[in-house]
């Protein structure tokens, strides 16, 4: 099957780190040498994922990943350009920036939508918050709806994000924002970590943008960029650790016991500058 570049359209792509990933000779967008299909997905976005296989543990790290959303919060209040009438994330996993969003806008309704189950049970019952299990691309609402979207490092992760975009271009509000946040490969440290770079791990992350590329992407589907910054992230030292020397590996007993002679709530802001947060706004139609 020849694989065509989601943003430009084109079919040449040089193999690169080992024939793991492909860079497009045109634009340099950069995907995973891989299908996948729907069974593949339903295997890795289980409840495992958030509990040992990309996360240590989603639940445990709640007031840690919402010190991150309390902080993207804060920017999208300084985003004043358009009335906040309707909020849509995707990838709400557990919720919790439903939570903080409900709390703190309390009159704008909201809706997010993710694929895991046991996620969705617990944003549900335990949080309240307005969230589905579905695939966003199979759900209907009306033209022109929301005014504000959101989409927390889950791009990298869709098979066809380019679908994703094209269908929140129709349903967003002319002048209405989009915000983004997932890995920029053509950063310092992935250059030269190069296949090494913790980011790269298809068939989880299939996609890796650039500012460039996009940027790219979203302007093809009426989109212009207003913003792209690479912010301090709060990590759980656990999670740092895991992610270091036990994530894919076989630790030894002696990691293990360091790992959980670590606080569980111990937590540190790191800046790696390979994380783009990209504020984007639909083009207004005069």
């Amino acid at each position: 099957m020849c694989k065509i570049c989601l943003v430009c359209s084109q079919s040449s792509f040089d193999k690169i780190y080992n024939a793991t990933l492909l860079k497009c000779q045109y634009c340099g967008f950069v995907t995973a040498n891989t299908e996948v299909d729907s069974t593949i997905l339903s295997s890795i976005y289980t409840e495992n994922y958030f509990k040992g296989e990309e996360y240590v543990d989603y639940l445990r790290d709640k007031l840690i990943l919402q010190k991150n959303f309390s902080k993207r919060i804060k920017t999208i209040q300084q985003q004043n350009s358009i009335e906040m009438s309707s909020a849509l994330e995707i990838g709400c996993a557990y919720g919790f920036f439903a939570e903080l969003f409900t709390q703190k806008f309390q009159n704008v309704p909201y809706i997010g939508y993710d694929i895991v189950p046991e996620a969705i049970n617990y944003g549900q019952t335990i949080l309240k918050q307005n969230i589905l299990c579905n695939d966003y691309l199979t759900t209907s609402s009306a033209n022109k709806e929301h005014s504000h979207v959101f989409m927390w490092d889950v791009i990298e992760h869709l098979p066809s994000p380019e679908k994703f975009i094209e269908k929140i271009s129709y349903e967003i509000k002319d002048g209405g924002r989009l915000y983004i946040t997932t890995g920029d490969i053509d950063r310092i440290i992935p250059r030269f970590q190069q296949e090494k770079w913790r980011m790269i791990h298809p068939p989880s992350h299939l996609h890796y943008f650039s500012k460039k590329t996009l940027s790219k992407l979203l302007e093809k589907y009426e989109f212009e960029i207003i913003e792209v910054t690479y912010p301090p992230v709060y990590r759980s030292i656990r999670l740092i650790f895991y992610s270091l020397f036990m994530l894919r590996k076989n630790p030894s007993n002696f990691i293990k016991k360091l790992y959980l002679l670590i606080p569980i709530k111990a937590s540190v802001p790191i800046n790696t500058y390979d994380i783009m947060f990209l504020i984007a706004q639909k083009k207004r139609k005069y």
